[in-house]
């Protein structure tokens, strides 16, 4: 009998010790009950959060807290929070020094010598375009110089970019520019006007001289043999206006053979004996050649085909000239000989069928074709990409995203707008991409920019 009551006594003893231990456990853990975030996420569009640490106890809490980066700042570093209470801490990142995308640190806390941590997230975002102080009207590269020549309407200007040195140089025009051809050596250049062209020394950064022609110049090439050729933009069935830059005056002929359609725009072969047009306005559209070997331009023959592939109204050459790739993603391939001339050599795919390339460039150093894009039915748009073909066969690489412009529209709202694409050149190296990019609506006085894009 007093061995169950022992036990019966040791039992409730056991229990009775338990239960104490438990409750002092019970208040160490309210003596440490508060709430903190697991992270801070700083946006590209603020740089100042509250962090507030609440007190869940009946007891006062103490806290230190440090950050692992120097760019993180706090308001205070130290504290006491009376029971049920809370304190903020106004956290503050300088990202001046930061690199574009998200950085990540660490907010360290000591709460009454328990230790806990706080993940710092912060996304910065600078601009890495270079913005213009004038509008873009129409583009060049030379891979002989690596310079990109523009010309712009506002103000009326050629504009020489050295991708080498990042240098903008520009050149005052007496009339509006409306295109530019520069010349296969990178030493001249010849500006499309209203009724005139302008010829550009581009060593020296002087006029040359300016010639009359008789129409809008839509489009111009600047031949090896000191010829502009200029194309017009209105009066439907037209000539090639053929202007000899080798004489001051008279110096205008009309091309020889059939007639072109206004709008028809032009490139210069490679090998600087042949033009090819690509005409717009006409259905079927189609792409034609003309000879300018002996100055004047003889119109020779259009395509083979009549509706067969789309054309679509432009064209690119690759760098050794052995290929035509047009506006309607249609490839050709180019011959002296007519029979073998604008023959078919394959199709670009594209994910979205009913794009049209808006500007291609080749790259033989990197074996890429680049690819601006719009779509649309009756309201095109530029996609906001670059994407990469291999130029052997055509099969798709990547795409790469164009940056973004970050817009503030008042002190408290930025709103992003997509970079449109107009124009992108491969520098000669083939390691860099330089498109012009416009930020279409977004209410900027300059609207206007060049990315640079480093090609693996």
């Amino acid at each position: 009998m007093k061995k169950i009551v022992l036990t019966l006594i040791t039992l409730l003893t056991l229990i009775g010790c338990s239960s104490n231990d438990s409750n002092d456990s019970n208040e160490q853990i309210k003596e440490t009950n508060y709430s903190i975030p697991d992270t801070l996420n700083f946006t590209v569009f603020n740089n100042n959060l509250v962090l507030n640490i609440e007190n869940q106890a009946k007891t006062s809490l103490n806290y230190t807290i440090t950050s692992s980066k120097d760019y993180v700042n706090l308001s205070k570093k130290e504290g006491a929070i009376t029971s049920l209470n809370h304190d903020e801490i106004k956290v503050t990142v300088d990202k001046k020094n930061l690199t574009n995308g998200k950085s990540y640190s660490k907010l360290y806390l000591n709460i009454n010598n328990k230790k806990d941590s706080i993940v710092v997230s912060v996304t910065n975002f600078v601009e890495q375009k270079v913005v213009l102080n004038s509008d873009v009207v129409d583009a060049e590269f030379s891979k002989v110089t690596n310079q990109l020549i523009y010309v712009s309407s506002s103000p009326a200007a050629i504009n020489i970019l050295s991708t080498n040195t990042g240098a903008i140089e520009s050149i005052p025009l007496q009339y509006i520019p409306t295109c530019v051809s520069v010349s296969q050596d990178g030493k001249t250049a010849a500006v499309g006007h209203d009724a005139h062209i302008s010829y550009v020394n581009l060593t020296n950064k002087t006029i040359i001289n300016t010639y009359s022609v008789s129409c809008y110049a839509l489009d111009i090439v600047l031949a090896n043999n000191k010829w502009a050729y200029v194309f017009p933009q209105k009066d439907q069935w037209t000539h090639l206006k053929c202007v000899n830059m080798n004489l001051q005056d008279d110096n205008e002929i009309l091309q020889s053979g059939n007639l072109i359609y206004a709008g028809t725009k032009g490139r210069l072969h490679p090998s600087g004996k042949y033009l090819y047009g690509a005409n717009n306005g006409l259905s079927p559209s189609d792409i034609e050649k003309h000879n300018i070997q002996n100055g004047n331009a003889e119109y020779l023959y259009d395509s083979p085909y009549h509706g067969d592939y789309p054309m679509n109204g432009n064209l690119w050459f690759s760098e050794d000239g052995n290929r035509i790739f047009t506006r309607g993603k249609t490839v050709l391939r180019t011959s002296e000989l007519r029979n073998q001339d604008m023959v078919y050599n394959g199709t670009i795919t594209t994910a979205d069928s009913y794009s049209s390339i808006e500007w291609l460039d080749h790259s033989a150093a990197k074996n890429n074709i680049y690819l601006l894009l719009t779509t649309g039915d009756w309201m095109l748009r530029k996609l906001p990409y670059v994407y990469i073909y291999n130029d052997t066969n055509l099969a798709f690489k990547k795409k790469i995203s164009l940056e973004q412009f970050l817009v503030s529209k008042n002190e408290s709202e930025k709103v992003f707008y997509d970079a449109e694409p107009f124009f992108a050149f491969s520098n000669s190296a083939g390691n860099n991409l330089f498109v012009i990019v416009k930020a279409t609506g977004a209410g900027l006085n300059k609207e206007w920019a060049i990315e640079k894009i480093s090609i693996e």
